[in-house]
């Protein structure tokens, strides 16, 4: 099962404080019924690709809903075949 690192950066938001921008964005992680982690830095998530993928679409949403005029993101992807695969494995716990 993949594992992704999901990161959102909204610009165009006149401040540099942006958490109003990312509520949002946690809400929609939160609804997805997947398995996450939110880090200092981003958000971790555990499930299916699709349904990973479709949560970077809400997310997207999310946050030009709430104001932001540009985001960027950035989405990294780890799947094996071999073993599973974890949020913990993934941490060494």
């Amino acid at each position: 099962m993949p594992v992704a690192e999901l990161c959102l950066f909204p610009l165009g938001t006149g401040s540099p404080s942006v958490g109003r921008y990312l509520e949002p964005v946690i809400e929609e992680i939160k609804k997805s019924g997947l398995k996450y982690q939110v880090c200092a830095m981003g958000t971790i998530v555990e499930g299916e690709l699709d349904d990973i993928l479709q949560l970077v679409k809400k997310c997207h949403e999310a946050i030009f809903k709430a104001g932001a005029e540009r985001v960027v993101i950035s989405l990294r992807i780890d799947d094996r075949t071999d073993k599973k695969l974890t949020i913990e494995s993934k941490l060494g716990v």
